[in-house]
């Protein structure tokens, strides 16, 4: 992607942060209307312009920081005027890539019996940059001890060093895709997720993969009961995963066999783990109307890969 395009998202951002004073006022409009203690609901109604006005004024200076190759010192913000009201920069300072901000968001109107003076709302935060004049790109494959396939009991067959091997009820494989360098922290724009079947059967209705974040730590001596094949207990066989799939994939969506690659974009589940709000324990993948369906693995030829498109943090 050219620096203009990247320059084009970045732009995108702004009108973004200035629909949430709208959103905010706009919400808080329909409840004054409708209520019949109108005095408390006007109070109410300006603390909350001022509120979304400040988050907007927040969102417009980290953009333009972020606008600034990470080296600008000042937001360059000064007075902003938003629906319902104004923001003002008292101060903005970048330091390693944080940049902390103080404004005052202060509404257009004076509330009833407020004895002439208008809401205000004052505020410090610190927030990540990130260079947005550059998105980056990278393809991050694992280690061998990074996959596994686990399976009840009674199917060890389906274990194979160079495959991850896919059956509803009995075979769910693990993978463990870890972000260091520049993905660490990154703001994540896209996400794709490629395996690459190697054989199986012929399409059949309703037949998917689906793509789960896992909860729990584990290695490869994982089974179907441990997390480390020991006498420590998954709290579910199967594995402990978030049971609404980050994404889903039709295998042999065509009129046979599809064997080659399939891609599943997980740009939300990737960015909870590149800004450490989720704790990046890898994927779990759920299959549904699946048998013995093999995927290469990290020890094979056409390896996993995650392909991240992202804008790095400033440091």
């Amino acid at each position: 992607m050219s620096v203009r395009t990247a320059r084009q998202r970045g732009i995108l951002l702004l009108p973004v942060a200035l629909t949430l004073a709208v959103v905010g006022i706009l919400a808080y409009t329909m409840a004054r209307e409708g209520s019949m203690n109108v005095s408390a609901i006007d109070d109410q109604y300006d603390i909350e312009v001022t509120r979304y006005l400040a988050a907007s004024g927040l969102e417009v200076a980290k953009w333009r920081a972020s606008k600034e190759d990470c080296d600008e010192d000042e937001a360059g913000l000064g007075t902003l005027r938003l629906p319902g009201g104004s923001v003002t920069v008292a101060s903005a300072k970048e330091s390693k890539g944080m940049l902390t901000v103080t404004l005052t968001a202060t509404s257009d109107r004076v509330p009833v019996g407020a004895n002439g003076r208008k809401t205000v709302t004052t505020v410090t935060r610190a927030m990540q940059l990130y260079d947005l004049d550059e998105v980056r790109a990278a393809t991050l494959i694992g280690k061998g001890e990074e996959d596994t396939t686990i399976v009840r009991n009674g199917t060890a067959n389906l274990v194979n060093a160079d495959t991850l091997t896919a059956t509803e009820g009995t075979a769910h494989p693990l993978i463990l895709f870890k972000l260091t360098g520049d993905p660490d922290r990154s703001s994540i724009i896209q996400a794709d997720l490629k395996l690459t079947k190697k054989s199986g059967n012929n399409s059949q209705p309703g037949r998917l993969l689906s793509v789960h974040r896992l909860t729990r730590e584990w290695n490869k001596n994982a089974s179907w009961t441990s997390p480390r094949g020991d006498a420590t207990p998954w709290a579910t066989p199967g594995g402990d995963y978030v049971e609404t799939p980050a994404a889903s994939v039709v295998i042999d969506p065509g009129s046979g066999a599809y064997n080659g690659s399939y891609t599943l974009r997980i740009d939300t589940l990737v960015q909870g783990w590149a800004s450490n709000a989720r704790t990046n324990y890898g994927l779990l993948l759920k299959p549904t109307a699946l048998s013995n369906v093999p995927f290469i693995s990290f020890d094979g030829g056409n390896k996993p890969e995650l392909s991240l498109r992202y804008y790095k943090r400033c440091t």
